[in-house]
């Protein structure tokens, strides 16, 4: 009969002697497992972490050689832990939200804030849409001309938030082969079917909304988002960009993805 508890082996011996002064030699060495040889078998052991000595203990009933046995591993492995303290932090983590100023703040941002309606991605884009149309004239004719949308949708947040998620939809009906792969075990169609509806939002497209919207206006986005260690992305379109490079704008957004995900705007803070 042979026994492993981590890197001890215990085995008993074949040794018929009844005399009841026998011994247990443990030899715990951690690089090399020891072998202890008992007269009967062992059912229960219980074994603290490795330390590097040797002991010489009697052969009892097992309940007395786990009650002996013990008080010296606990001790010593007390003194261990005293010698070489495992240091934790006393500081609680971040809750999601503070992560993400945190990390807005580091690359000079701050949140404008979105309602967290299910167009909160839209208003977002749409928001700084009408901004960049309103101060960029090279801009405003490019993005009629890309999209080709009215001047009065550049208006109102609202109604173009709601134009950018039928383009969207459109977008996605009309390139399968650009966007298909990057959803796995779902019916593709019905997912663009379900997010036509205003305020849809719990969807696998969703998490490709970025990369559509970076494709249909032709301008990068940076998204700060809520992870530590991920803090920034950048989109870049696969398409033929909206300008030339050096003048391309970019669409900042910060996101919180605890629970099913949240859009604000993240505007340059003012120093």
């Amino acid at each position: 009969m042979f026994y492993t508890i981590e890197n001890l082996y215990i085995q008993p011996t074949n040794n018929n002697n009844n005399n009841n002064n026998n011994h247990i030699l443990l030899n715990l060495i951690p690089s090399q497992p020891s072998i202890i040889y008992v007269q009967r078998p062992i059912l229960t052991y219980t074994y603290t972490q490795p330390y590097q000595t040797k002991y010489i203990l009697p052969i009892k009933t097992i309940n007395q050689q786990t009650n002996e046995i013990k008080p010296h591993a606990n001790e010593l492995v007390q003194k261990e832990r005293i010698k070489s303290p495992i240091k934790r932090s006393l500081t609680p983590p971040l809750s999601s939200e503070e992560q993400l100023d945190l990390n807005l703040s580091r690359f000079g941002y701050r949140r404008q804030l979105v309602d967290g309606d299910g167009n909160c991605f839209f208003t977002a884009i749409a928001s700084q849409l009408i901004i960049l149309f309103n101060q960029d004239r090279y801009f405003r004719i490019a993005i009629k001309r890309r999209l080709n949308f009215p001047e009065n949708l550049f208006t109102n947040v609202t109604r173009l938030a709601h134009a950018l998620r039928k383009l969207v939809c459109l977008e996605w009906k009309l390139n399968p082969t650009k966007y298909k792969p990057y959803i796995n075990d779902v019916n593709y169609y019905d997912e663009i079917r379900k997010f036509r509806s205003d305020k849809f939002y719990s969807s696998t497209l969703g998490d490709i909304l970025p990369l559509t919207i970076s494709n249909l206006i032709g301008t990068n986005l940076k998204i700060i988002t809520s992870l530590s260690q991920c803090p920034i992305l950048e989109v870049c379109p696969q398409d033929e960009p909206l300008t030339s490079i050096k003048s391309l704008p970019i669409l900042t957004l910060a996101y919180n993805q605890e629970n099913d995900g949240h859009y604000d705007i993240a505007v340059e803070k003012e120093f």
